[in-house]
């Protein structure tokens, strides 16, 4: 019984350091890039968009008309690894303004802590309700953020943003996780694509 006390507490100090010691992601730098570059990569994320968006509405394909009739998404490739306590992911996205049309190319990095193993490939589809938690998102085209909670058993889950006008989905793309996790997340707008 003691010992059994001793190893929750452990594991309880260890996430809290380790939650404790994590940083927030730097400013990306600025890379030269030719133009042609800059439409390559803008074009690979756009193509990963509309593939993560054609498997959203293969397994929920109620999604097509939330999609469709909300002021702007946000698609996100992600990759994550979950060791025991710690969370880390990365990737690139877009958030898509319905109103004008406009495309911002976003980075993102996630720090948090929570139980779980795993490594997973994802998409991430936000979904915008109103103009307001579009903008909140994006907090004048530098930077933005999610805290968030997610429980996640096999290659899918939902999350829960903690703003109750964005809806997240997730796909797995590859990778399997049995995590239980909480933490923040931030979203860069990419100096070298916008």
């Amino acid at each position: 019984m003691h010992t059994s006390r001793l190893l929750s507490l452990l594991v309880i100090c260890t996430a809290l350091f380790s939650a404790g010691c994590q940083t927030s992601p730097k400013t990306p730098e600025k890379e030269n890039l030719s133009k042609a570059e800059v439409i390559e990569r803008q074009t690979q994320i756009v193509d990963m968009s509309k593939l993560a968006l054609d498997k959203l509405y293969a397994e929920n394909p109620a999604a097509k008309a939330e999609i469709e009739s909300a002021p702007g998404y946000a698609v996100f490739r992600i990759s994550t690894v979950n060791a025991l306590v710690l969370v880390e992911a990365h990737g690139k996205g877009i958030v898509v303004e319905k109103k004008n049309g406009k495309s911002t190319y976003m980075l993102t990095a996630r720090a948090g802590t929570g139980p779980g193993v795993g490594y997973q490939e994802l998409y991430q589809i936000f979904v915008f309700k109103n103009e307001t938690s579009l903008a909140q998102f994006k907090v004048g085209d530098s930077a933005g953020g999610d805290v968030s909670a997610s429980a996640t058993l096999g290659t899918s889950g939902k999350q829960y943003s903690f703003n109750p006008y964005i809806t997240v989905y997730q796909i797995s793309e590859k990778g399997f996780a049995v995590q239980a996790n909480w933490g923040g997340t931030v979203y860069l707008v990419d100096p070298n694509l916008n």
